[in-house]
């Protein structure tokens, strides 16, 4: 019994082990097997002749990116072990069997318009003569209301007469009443004017008031960012996070030096239109320069707008550098201080 007991230990033990060691081996080929890259490029001087070609890889080539672009047009190809994902997957025989099939489709669309030319131009025919038989009956309608419309012209005519009389009658009173209203729309008058002389003194007191209420405001807005100003400068200037600062900005370099391109070759020729933007860019590159050394030369023009020249940049990228730039950060005492700090800082 306790044989079989000892047994069954030993095979949950290589069970566990076995899966421990698979774990392990992951997380090395995670970490250790690089991802490796691979850009190269072209351009003559025009749109159409721009080439480009990229591949990534990792792990043997077990998984695979390729993507070009040329004439135009960019193809791409994922590959996964044996599994292919391609932007174009059309094999010639399906394009062959499409092309029939639209012209099947023209071929049946032709004949269904043939046939139904002849019969429109019958309905067409037959509209023209319904639309002809109704006009006729129509003008004979409206001749027989003419005298219709000759009463109901006299009749509108009277009634206008009568609208001018009632309208010269209602004028003659309103002049003998202006008389006595004169007097009274004066008294209005000086009351409206006194009334928008004390509007007009009230809207000045309340512009007054506001603009000194903003310059107020604007006073204290002032101070607090003088006050918050000088919290910053005494979080910057003290001497934990200065160090800090410095630990933070020797890893990166670190780790922007280790993923610099084992081989970078570049013959470039460029301008632009305006030679503003053409020394724009050059002093732009300019700041890259310590870092690329003598593998890249560039030519300006600044009379010319063009674009010639090469590029092939190949390298590779290693999940164990970022996970030590992390390891460093995170065993630095003044880094966890500071991180602290900045979560507890307030304006």
């Amino acid at each position: 019994m306790l044989h079989i007991l000892l047994l069954i230990l030993k095979i949950l033990g290589i069970i566990i082990a076995v899966i421990l060691g698979m774990l392990v081996l992951l997380v090395c080929i995670v970490l250790f097997v690089p991802i490796r890259y691979k850009v190269g490029a072209s351009c003559d001087g025009t749109l159409s002749g721009v080439k480009a070609k990229t591949r990534v890889t990792w792990l043997l080539h077990l998984i695979k990116i390729t993507a070009s672009y040329e004439e135009k047009q960019l193809f791409w190809c994922i590959r996964i072990a044996w599994k292919h994902i391609q932007s174009e997957q059309e094999s010639t025989q399906s394009v062959k069997e499409e092309v029939e099939s639209y012209e099947k489709e023209l071929e049946q669309l032709l004949e269904e318009d043939e046939e139904g030319t002849s019969e429109e131009s019958e309905k067409k025919q037959e509209e023209r003569l319904e639309v002809h038989g109704k006009s006729d009956q129509d003008i004979s309608e409206e001749i027989k209301k003419e005298p219709q419309i000759s009463e109901r012209i006299t009749e509108e005519f009277q009634e206008d007469q009568k609208a001018v009389e009632e309208a010269e009658t209602c004028f003659d009173e309103a002049r003998e009443e202006s008389d006595d209203g004169s007097k009274k729309k004066r008294k209005r008058i000086w009351q409206k004017i006194a009334g928008i002389y004390q509007k007009g003194v009230q809207k000045i007191k309340d512009i007054y008031r506001k603009i000194k209420c903003t310059i107020k405001g604007f006073c204290d807005k002032i101070k607090a960012l003088l006050e918050k100003k000088e919290k910053i400068c005494m979080f910057l200037t003290d001497e934990i996070h200065k160090k800090a600062f410095l630990k933070v900005k020797d890893e990166v370099f670190c780790l922007l030096r280790k993923l610099r391109p084992k081989r970078l070759e570049a013959d470039i020729r460029f301008g632009f239109e305006d030679p503003y933007r053409t020394g724009q860019l050059l002093a732009g590159f300019s700041m890259l320069y310590p870092f690329v050394e003598d593998h890249v030369r560039v030519e300006p023009d600044f009379e010319n707008q063009i674009l010639e020249g090469n590029l092939h940049v190949a390298g590779k990228i290693r999940g164990s550098f970022f996970i030590k730039l992390l390891w460093s950060l995170i065993w630095s005492r003044e880094v966890r201080m500071t991180y602290r700090d900045i979560k507890k800082f307030e304006l």
